[in-house]
């Protein structure tokens, strides 16, 4: 793993991955659309030639597809966890010179520039260059320890994926409660849920639970209403919160207003 030579920026340690091998065909053979970069690839498609952008994802991805081949459900998310550890390094000035420093391989004018660019958007000096590459290519600079990206453009891809998602999460539970106040379920939001996740790349899903995909079909194919406490369209249980509305002659209150009796 490439690491700045600073005291405070320790490397990743694989220990727990190294030990938790397993077949894995999926682990081995990562997307070819990470060899693919938009048109709208930010600053970085401003600036610095398409295919030299697509050249790089192609090295780290197939670095990245040599390193976890064999690797776990859980030996992977680990692994990750440690990339994360290594890009999300103090922003203080130590840290930050010797980050600036980190040069990418090869160092030809194009990657320079790109590299350039993350450092100025880590300062806060510039938008960020990664902005319109898709989660695939996101993860796939994020997550390369080969020297091929630099710890800022890592950084950069990290951030941008990170605010993608949080983006789409107000978004996805904003229209959750609007659903289970409107019916008391939260169908739909699982089946959005599941969706999204299933678009995510493998990197991004190893930072969830094994089960996590078969969790939310589970609870797709109950269509548990929340409000009645009953699966599908049956009525009120006992003691749920439609049973309790319907005592207390209050229908015009939702859970948050249960919750601070």
């Amino acid at each position: 793993m490439v690491n700045i030579s600073t005291a405070g920026i320790q490397p990743g340690a694989l220990s727990a991955a190294a030990g938790s091998k397993v077949s894995s065909d999926k682990a081995a053979s990562d997307k070819a659309q990470t060899t693919q970069a938009p048109a709208g690839a930010g600053a970085v498609a401003g600036e610095v030639v398409i295919s030299t952008l697509a050249g790089r994802l192609s090295v780290a991805s197939t670095a990245t597809s040599a390193t976890i081949r064999g690797y776990d459900h859980a030996a992977l998310g680990a692994w990750v966890n440690d990339n994360t550890t290594d890009i999300l390094y103090p922003l203080d000035a130590e840290h930050k010179a010797a980050a600036a420093k980190q040069l990418p391989q090869p160092n030809d004018a194009a990657a320079a520039k790109s590299a350039a660019a993350a450092t100025a958007f880590v300062d806060r000096k510039g938008p960020n260059p990664f902005a319109g590459l898709s989660r695939e290519q996101l993860s796939t600079i994020s997550n390369d320890d080969s020297g091929t990206f630099t710890i800022n453009e890592r950084r950069a891809a990290f951030t941008q994926a990170y605010q993608e998602e949080e983006a789409w999460r107000a978004q996805v539970v904003a229209q959750a409660m609007q659903e289970y106040n409107t019916t008391g379920k939260m169908t739909n939001f699982f089946k959005s849920v599941l969706g999204h996740f299933n678009t995510l790349p493998q990197l991004e899903q190893s930072q969830y639970p094994a089960n996590y995909a078969s969790d939310l079909e589970d609870k797709i194919k109950l269509d548990f209403n929340y409000f009645n406490h009953a699966a599908g369209d049956g009525g009120p249980t006992p003691g749920s919160l439609a049973d309790l509305l319907k005592k207390q002659d209050k229908k015009g209150q939702d859970l948050f207003d249960l919750l601070i009796r």
